[in-house]
């Protein structure tokens, strides 16, 4: 039998223990955020994303994380208050987990341990914020990341139904990226 993402159970929110396994048949987007990073913007387009296809079987698994510069500090109270009160957020938000090294958590060992290629924008300003995240990486661990590995918040994961990482999409990559959303398209 092979691993896949409905084995883990993590803490929801507010909610206390989810098994995973309740997730089967959709497809899922799994999201590290913190709430001072240059990305928290994306949790409108994430919510957007999830209300136009969540009745397709499709939902959004967000994962607070403080792996880098300390942009997420704040208590699953302050957490929560931050995204439903400021962005209106309704997906499902999950226990502030660490997303790399040693002691991350094992459900991003097992998303970085599938080691499909980065999907991400094109252009100077990308490349700039590629080299950055290289650079911050290889000083916190001294080493570059590998193909599957998070370098930054907002990194997104699309599983397929069948419960497989499909596809891998980098931090500046907008939640609207043609790329991203046909690949969640192709596995509705």
């Amino acid at each position: 039998m092979s691993f896949l993402v409905y084995d883990f159970f993590l803490n929801k929110l507010g909610k206390g223990e989810v098994d995973f396994s309740g997730y089967k048949g959709n497809v899922l987007l799994i999201v590290n955020v913190a709430s001072h990073c240059g990305f928290t913007t994306q949790y409108k387009d994430l919510q957007k994303l999830y209300d136009q296809l969540s009745d397709k079987n499709f939902s959004v698994l967000a994962f607070p994380c403080n792996d880098f510069f300390n942009q997420e500090p704040g208590s699953e109270r302050v957490i929560l208050e931050f995204c439903e009160g400021g962005y209106g957020v309704t997906f499902d938000m999950f226990e502030k987990v660490k997303v790399r090294g040693i002691d991350a958590h094992p459900l991003y060992k097992y998303l970085a341990a599938e080691f499909l290629p980065v999907i991400r924008p094109r252009g100077f300003s990308p490349s700039l914020f590629n080299f950055f995240t290289h650079i911050y990486f290889w000083l916190k661990e001294h080493r570059f990341p590998h193909a599957g590995e998070v370098v930054w918040n907002f990194h997104k994961f699309v599983i397929g139904r069948n419960g497989q990482v499909v596809g891998h999409f980098s931090s500046d990559c907008d939640p609207f990226d043609p790329r991203l959303v046909a690949c969640i398209e192709r596995e509705l």
